[in-house]
């Protein structure tokens, strides 16, 4: 491999580190618009789309880590040595969020067991419901902060590692929601469905709408050569 080509593919590893990572975001931030618009259904299926990112993430990230070490490596010593720096480790701010379960969310926003005033019920369910976007919210920066520091330094952590700890805390604080306000108060969560429409579905629709003309129009083609 020429000096040229193992640099450009050294730049499109590097990339492929934060894509992964970029990704994995982009799925807790999925869920997080779901919980957001109380959309019971749709935070049980972004939750199984996210558990199938992650596993490709962590398989991704050990083959790409893989590679650019050995390339990173090739390219600080030897007879490449200096065509790229050696990068030092990059120093993040930002604190693992822990877990968060149903139980917490019940005793820190409790909900009386007699009867309950409908004002105290709607502010201990959304209370629940921002402490659970919050934690999300709190694990997307974590995983882009992690990321980048591995863009940088790829002894610092193990990627699939650290998306299998981001995933206990996700599932951990969506579970929670889904127990602690989605199927423990469905009624509440009915009405307030549709509130706070999914940014995302509605890209997909857009998305969806223009492979649709797209495909019209060449079976339109198709039919006039015919």
């Amino acid at each position: 491999m020429s000096s040229t080509t193992a640099q450009l593919r050294h730049r499109e590893l590097t990339q492929e580190i934060y894509n992964i990572g970029d990704e994995v975001a982009e799925y807790i931030e999925h869920i997080m618009e779901a919980v957001s618009d109380w959309d019971l259904e749709l935070v049980e299926d972004c939750l199984a789309e996210f558990d199938e990112i992650i596993t490709e993430a962590r398989d991704d990230s050990r083959t790409v880590v893989a590679e650019l070490s050995g390339l990173r490596h090739a390219l600080t010593t030897g007879i490449r040595q200096g065509t790229v720096s050696a990068r030092a480790t990059v120093e993040v701010d930002v604190d693992k969020p822990e877990r968060l379960t149903a139980s917490e969310l019940e005793r820190d926003f409790d909900i009386d067991a007699g009867l309950v005033d409908v004002r105290d019920l709607s502010t201990a369910l959304n209370a629940r419901t921002d402490a659970v976007v919050k934690r999300l919210e709190a694990t997307v920066e974590w995983v882009l902060a992690e990321t980048d520091k591995v863009a940088n330094d790829l002894d610092s952590l193990s990627l699939p590692l650290l998306y299998g700890r981001v995933a206990a805390v996700i599932e951990s604080a969506t579970s929670a929601w889904i127990n602690a306000v989605g199927t423990a108060n469905p009624a509440y969560v009915r009405t307030m469905r549709g509130s706070n429409p999914p940014r995302f579905l509605l890209e997909r629709a857009r998305i969806d709408a223009v492979v649709a003309r797209v495909a019209d129009k060449l079976a339109q083609k198709r039919n006039a050569v015919s």
